[in-house]
């Protein structure tokens, strides 16, 4: 992470200090969530109003895996702890607004004391630290009702996923925490197992056209609110 003090030279130093550990370095300026954490935190948060609109948790996820992610967003959030989700979720509210305020269902989840994994129970169920199948009783501890199966096709379901991340990359882009999209694909891959034979986020949004990309979002942001506004760039 480059500060404001940060000197070329230490950033070269930290930079190659990576490369011999093994790892691949990012460079990226100072901000809330950097990089990774501020793409998947609208990933995260869509997820929560696509269950809201009743897409169950299977085809939630199954969506996400059938475009190459390794685990949908809902067992991801029990990977990392709905409380630890919220925090996080509150810190990108507090910097961006509400364009960023985290989907009510994480609450509600906190208030059913369904943490995910790290207490055996989330989205999932988990028998010594296992998943063993989706928790159908998620559903009443949420007030939601019983989930309809095929209420969005899997394609509906993954635009929104992904567009909302494109769309946060470009405001990243926009507001200079990285200068380059190619470090947009490496974190994402690197990050958070985004699919590399896709190339990378952006890639995949050059693929897509960006004036495709820039419909859908308009598309999107009248059809389901100012999250979706397009970014600037």
């Amino acid at each position: 992470i480059r500060g404001r003090e940060t000197s070329p030279e230490t950033l070269a130093t930290v930079h190659a200090l990576a490369v011999r550990m093994g790892k691949v370095p990012v460079v990226c300026g100072d901000g809330p969530g950097f990089l990774v954490n501020r793409i998947l935190g609208p990933y995260l948060n869509e997820a929560g109003y696509l269950l809201v609109d009743g897409v169950p948790v299977g085809e939630l996820d199954g969506a996400a895996t059938a475009f190459g992610m390794p685990m949908g967003p809902a067992r991801l959030l029990d990977e990392v702890g709905i409380d630890v989700a919220r925090h996080a979720g509150e810190t990108l509210h507090e910097a961006f607004g509400d364009r960023l305020a985290p989907a009510p269902i994480l609450e509600r989840m906190l208030e059913a004391d369904r943490l995910g994994r790290k207490n055996g129970r989330g989205f999932y169920l988990y028998e010594d630290g296992k998943e063993k199948e989706v928790d159908g009783s998620v559903y009443a501890d949420l007030g939601l009702p019983e989930p309809t199966p095929d209420v969005l096709t899997g394609e509906e379901i993954r635009r929104r996923l992904i567009l909302v991340m494109i769309n946060e990359a470009a405001r990243i882009l926009g507001d200079g925490i990285v200068t380059r999209a190619a470090d947009v694909d490496l974190g994402m891959i690197m990050g958070t197992g985004f699919p590399p034979f896709r190339g990378g986020l952006l890639r995949f949004a050059d693929e897509q056209h960006p004036r495709a990309i820039l419909e859908r979002t308009r598309g999107m942001a009248v059809s389901l609110g100012d999250r979706f506004a397009p970014a600037p760039v």
